[in-house]
């Protein structure tokens, strides 16, 4: 297990006033667009490598700019990699094989040196700012930090000095190798144009003498006692390593540079190199965590490329990285990523900030696997993950009918409104996903089918089985089942299929009685009020009079409910204008 920022606090930097993340391994930000998730990012990178703020980075120049964080996984195996000195300045902030820092700056554009480390004391229970030696100590224990930025910087990325772009701290990863096989061979050559070109030489090119000569006789006339030597600093075989950059080629064309290309092809190369660091360390150790910081990975990337790349990151994962970014694509998370994907959101009140994780409540996830995959599928992910709220809904006809008439209804799509419409294929499954969403702390709504109110809500602990609504319609089914012909099983005391007749027609028939009508009311009142919607005629292809849940008729409904101005569809269906304005009041 390698060391990981386990927690981050962010205080007055950017848009995060006060926000607070758990973070893991492999940790995906998701929001909209402007939330805040780069400026997470960056808060993350400050931390482990100070620079001085400007104006723009304080949310409120009046207040300092504060960024802790806890760093689990510091092991005696682990100090035992750093020097004696480092060691004995680190270990006595560590408790349960965690430490605490925290970074300060009280005023924009200070000096460096004026930016103030703190590490958390345990034996004092306080914060002991800027122990001696504390920050050469913090640098040894966690490397520099890879930051793989929006790619609207990425041209100027690889025009600064190589040991600051992008693409120099990729190949400084993986040319150690290069450096173990090669390096005393290389010397030997850099030893050789050393002795041709420096000052002192010993085998100095002629052409460098002449040229030599031809100044030293002009300097005597004016300083007899100076003579000058052309002088040309070698590159050692590190600083040849640190000028490394790539250059591409096309066809038999010559090379050029990275920033001569464009957004996507930069991308596509950035990641292949992800991509072969991820190969190369799979097998391999290292003593220490790289953080690897990325914005959207999948920017300007095909829908197979965006997963080679996924792969890749969980690669290094667990390969000594810890991978946080930033991302628009349910594709970057699966169905196991879930509990360790912060939703990232803002607003003018509280700023940047998330939702719960679902990680903080673990009991949540224990027997809910089926439903996590379900919800989280790649069909579903990329809505509910983006969403304000989510709606659940029981069958096909929902999914097929619902965004067309709230659109036709309502003015906009369900999209517009940030709401998500998810199916639940099969109401056992309600409870279950309706609690992995509130774990999420993502609103959501239900639409269910009459039956659910005798067997699944009761289950579910929505409604006692006592209830006197509840009582009082299974009280009349015995009649109505002699008069329409469906059957009551005897266990339940509810309807069942049976040569003749669906439990679905049993229920449909239960709605249209006069006596049983109040109750149903009564019981689609309590259960709206813990966000549950049942169909009071049955179901909704009884309510919208379809001849049957062909795709066809549903098809036909829709060019129908289109040819309708609004008023008109709301007369003839009122109930869906109730249900849309329940959903979005």
């Amino acid at each position: 297990m390698f060391e990981t920022i386990k927690k981050i606090k962010i205080l007055n930097f950017r848009s995060c006033y006060n926000t607070e993340i758990i973070l893991s391994p492999y940790t995906a930000l998701v929001g909209y667009n402007n939330s805040g998730k780069s400026n997470i990012l960056t808060a993350i990178q400050w931390l482990l490598r100070k620079t001085s703020l400007s104006v723009a980075d304080f949310s409120n120049v009046l207040n300092e700019v504060s960024i802790s964080g806890t760093f689990s996984g510091i092991t005696g195996e682990l100090l035992e990699t750093l020097s004696p000195t480092h060691r004995s300045r680190m270990t006595p902030y560590i408790s349960n094989e965690s430490i605490q820092i925290k970074r300060t700056q009280v005023a924009p554009d200070v000096k460096t040196a004026e930016i103030l480390l703190s590490v958390f004391n345990p034996a004092t229970n306080n914060w002991d700012p800027n122990p001696t030696g504390i920050d050469n100590a913090i640098n040894a224990l966690f490397p520099e930090p890879i930051r793989i930025g929006a790619m609207e910087n990425a041209a100027e990325d690889a025009s600064k000095a190589k040991t600051t772009t992008t693409i120099g701290k990729l190949l400084a990863q993986f040319l150690n190798p290069i450096r173990v096989a090669h390096e005393a061979e290389i010397n030997i050559y850099l030893e050789e144009i050393k002795r041709r070109i420096s000052a002192d030489g010993d085998y100095r090119l002629p052409e460098l003498e002449n040229i030599d000569t031809s100044i030293n006789e002009k300097i005597v006339d004016l300083f007899p006692d100076i003579t000058l030597k052309l002088d040309f600093n070698t590159p050692s075989f590190n600083d040849l390593v640190k000028a490394g950059s790539v250059k591409l080629y096309e066809g038999d064309g010559n090379g050029m540079g990275f920033s001569s290309y464009g957004h996507g092809a930069q991308r596509s190369i950035q990641m292949a190199l992800v991509r072969h660091l991820a190969e190369i360390k799979q097998e391999g150790t290292t003593a220490n965590t790289t953080l690897l910081l990325i914005d959207e990975p999948e920017l300007y990337l095909h829908p197979f490329a965006i997963e080679h790349i996924r792969e890749s990151l969980k690669t290094l994962s667990s390969s000594g990285y810890q991978i946080i970014f930033s991302t628009h694509s349910g594709q970057m998370i699966q169905s196991e990523d879930v509990a360790n994907t912060v939703l990232v959101r803002k607003n003018n009140i509280k700023g940047t900030h998330t939702r719960k994780q679902l990680m903080d409540d673990k009991s949540v996830i224990i027997n809910r696997n089926h439903q996590i995959e379900h919800i989280f599928s790649l069909s579903n992910s990329s809505q509910i993950l983006f969403s304000e709220q989510v709606i659940l809904a029981e069958g096909k006809t929902e999914l097929r009918l619902i965004p067309v008439l709230f659109k036709i209804i309502k003015g906009k799509t369900l999209a517009q409104y940030k709401f998500a419409l998810v199916a639940q294929y099969g109401v056992d499954n309600t409870k279950k996903m309706r609690d992995i969403l509130e774990a999420m702390d993502i609103p959501s709504k239900t639409i269910v089918d009459l039956d659910y109110a005798f067997q699944g809500a009761i289950k579910h602990g929505y409604l006692e089985s006592t209830d006197s609504d509840i009582s009082a319609i299974k009280a009349l089914l015995p009649a109505l089942a002699i008069a329409s012909g469906f059957d009551i099983d005897k266990n339940t005391n509810l309807p069942k299929k049976n040569a003749q007749y669906s439990a679905e027609y049993a229920y449909e028939i239960l709605a249209a009685d006069t006596t049983a009508a109040p109750h149903i009311q009564n019981i689609h009142q309590k259960l709206k009020s813990q966000g549950i919607w049942i169909w009071t005629d049955g179901a909704i292809e009884k309510t919208l009079n379809l001849p049957s849940k062909t795709e066809r008729d549903r098809a036909a409904f829709v060019t129908d409910c289109k040819s309708m101005d609004v008023p008109t569809l709301n007369a003839k269906h009122p109930q869906l204008l109730s249900l849309f304005n329940w959903i979005s009041p």
